[in-house]
């Protein structure tokens, strides 16, 4: 919304991972240099840990850059998992083929095995990173560590990288994990970013996004440093609002008061404005009783708090709703008497409509985790994700659909019109995760589980990661990649989607003709114009297709 105000290319304060946006702090640089040195001794644990958005994620995606070639890495970044899910997940990660969910511990163990000699043979190595690990159970980190046993005569055949909150290091050190704290070759704690790092982060993404680095002025990045307390992924949040609010203003530079105010939004709570009304009612509630005292009325005033107190605190009354008939807000019913109130006509049996929600408040729900995003994402395919699914996107997948990752902006998401699951990160710095299943206009229908409510677009986006995830149905294998010359089924569907005809007898000829729309097609979407049809190109050619049997966010015209 501000971005032609400021005049960038893109939001610079995204939380979401991007490499253009990197910026390594001297700690980070150092945290780096021991991951590397870990990894470069080989075998064992390498640990990295950190507050809540200190950029651990960010880190390992460094790492993972700077990784030589003969490494191969599985993923894992849900630790909620037994023994054999984990070990399940490790075999998916590095393509290891096992006899699927009936499969024991004994025989993935045993293939891992044999995967970890292959490669060894072949001069590779085979690195595990887990991330948020400090959810890891005893008994699964027991078993990471019995993994770190696979070895030769001269070598270990498996690394081990956790990567975890402060509270991996406590876990770490108890006695009963001592043999694993042992086999620890590099540990290294990521400290929030100090104000001189803090002020040449938010310069450096203000000049990677095209804009100037002198936006935000000194006196705003210190507020703005003070109230994030040097955690990069709150500087991004409150540093966003900032833009917002200078936006909203009409000014060009982000000042000390605008980033002070919007830290102040992000910190708003309902028990904060409760609080600050309770204050405000007990210091009247002080000055009237000291009246009453004097004009010998305090019995009459008592009655009048105790009506406004049982009408103020009501849950029903919430801020920004018309003060209720009665209400110290409400001259009229102030100035009721007993006898008039007592005509007053009797309250309607109808229920009140309840008031919207505060989306910064419903998104801070604990349990709107990704599994329950993801299965109300599904359900709009009319699919039902099955108790105890460790992954949602590996059971869509044995449905015939896939799970494709997506990245901002908001106006490229948008354009696909299709369902997705958006990850947002509180006030807190936490990720919560909801599904896209409708749009109304300027507003979003976001559900998680069974809960649903629609909020203004600008809301949701003022939290939203810039990451998306969604589904569609390949209409071939993956592994396809159509290139000119090349004869397929597909071609004659992609030639109806893109309202091409074609040379009787070679309908299904992959020809310079298609070629060139194609090229248009992928670059018109911000696609690698290579003429060549694989999976991101499917995707987007489905999703700007006439299907009807795919879900949309807002339906066709009949």
């Amino acid at each position: 919304m501000y971005t032609q105000h400021f005049r960038l290319s893109e939001p610079p304060f995204s939380i979401a991972p991007n490499p253009r946006y990197l910026y390594l702090s001297p700690q980070h640089r150092e945290a780096l240099a021991h991951l590397l040195y870990g990894i470069g001794v080989g075998g064992g644990f390498v640990v990295l840990s950190g507050e809540v958005g200190t950029g651990k994620t960010t880190l390992c995606r460094a790492l993972l850059d700077q990784l030589p070639e003969d490494v191969e890495i599985a993923l894992i970044f849900n630790p909620r998992l037994n023994s054999r899910e984990l070990l399940a997940g490790i075999c998916d990660e590095l393509h290891i083929p096992y006899s699927g969910p009936k499969a024991s511990l004994k025989q993935l163990i045993d293939a891992l095995n044999r995967h970890l000699l292959d490669a060894h043979a072949r001069g590779r190595r085979v690195i595990v990173l887990i991330d948020e690990a400090q959810n890891l159970r005893f008994d699964v980190l027991e078993q990471v560590r019995l993994l770190t046993n696979l070895e030769t005569n001269q070598t270990k055949l498996l690394q081990i990288i956790l990567v975890g909150q402060p509270e991996l290091n406590q876990i770490l050190d108890r006695p009963n994990l001592r043999q694993l704290a042992q086999r620890i070759t590099a540990r290294y704690h990521l400290n929030p970013l100090s104000l001189t790092a803090t002020r040449d982060y938010i310069r450096h993404r203000m000049t990677v996004a095209g804009g100037s680095e002198r936006v935000f002025s000194g006196n705003a990045i210190r507020a703005i440093h003070r109230q994030a307390r040097g955690i990069p992924r709150l500087i991004n949040v409150i540093a966003d609002r900032a833009l917002l609010g200078a936006y909203t203003l009409g000014k060009l530079r982000v000042s000390a008061p605008t980033a002070r105010r919007a830290g102040r939004e992000l910190r708003t709570s309902a028990r904060g404005r409760w609080g600050w009304w309770l204050a405000g009612v007990l210091g009247l509630a002080a000055v009237g009783l000291a009246a009453a005292w004097r004009l010998n009325a305090l019995p009459a005033l008592l009655d009048r708090v105790a009506d406004a107190i049982t009408i103020e605190s009501s849950p029903e009354q919430h801020p920004g709703e018309k003060p209720r008939a009665g209400s110290s807000a409400d001259p009229a019913g102030a100035a009721k008497t007993p006898a008039t109130a007592a005509q007053a006509p009797p309250e309607s049996d109808q229920p009140a409509t309840p008031p919207a929600p505060v989306f910064a408040e419903w998104i801070a729900r604990s349990e709107f985790q990704r599994g329950g995003a993801l299965s109300s994402l599904l359900a709009l395919w009319s699919l039902t994700v099955p108790e105890g699914s460790a992954d949602p996107c590996v059971w869509a997948s044995t449905q015939g659909l896939r799970c494709q990752t997506l990245q901002g902006p908001w106006s490229r998401i948008g354009s696909l019109n299709l369902p997705a699951m958006l990850e947002f990160v509180t006030a807190g710095g936490e990720r919560r995760y909801a599904a896209l299943i409708r749009r109304h206009d300027r507003q979003l229908e976001l559900a998680n589980g069974n809960v649903s409510a629609r909020f203004d677009l600008g809301d949701v986006l003022s939290l939203w990661t810039g990451a998306a995830l969604t589904v569609w149905k390949p209409p071939m294998a993956e592994s396809v990649k159509l290139r000119l010359g090349e004869t397929a089924p597909i071609v004659g569907r992609i030639r109806q989607q893109l309202g091409l005809g074609a040379t009787p007898g070679a309908e299904n000829l992959y020809d310079e003709g298609l070629m060139t729309r194609i090229m248009e097609f992928q670059n018109a979407h911000g696609l690698k114009a290579d003429g060549i049809v694989g999976a991101m190109t499917l995707f987007h050619l489905q999703a700007a297709g006439a299907d009807s049997g795919i879900p949309r966010l807002i339906a066709a015209s009949p």
